[in-house]
């Protein structure tokens, strides 16, 4: 069911990059981390930092 809902706003990204960048978002929000701020959803996705890449 994730894979139909990325691939409906998969058009709405130009480059693969921030297609990405939103999936690791979306997992995270979907995750059982009890805390949902922009470090942890970063450490989730494997950046090293919050923010760009």
């Amino acid at each position: 069911m994730f894979e139909q809902a990325m691939d409906r706003i998969a058009g709405r990204f130009n480059r693969v990059e921030p297609r990405r960048t939103a999936r690791a978002y979306l997992l995270g929000l979907l995750s059982r981390a009890e805390r949902k701020n922009c470090r942890q959803l970063a450490v989730q996705a494997g950046h090293a930092r919050p923010g760009p890449i």
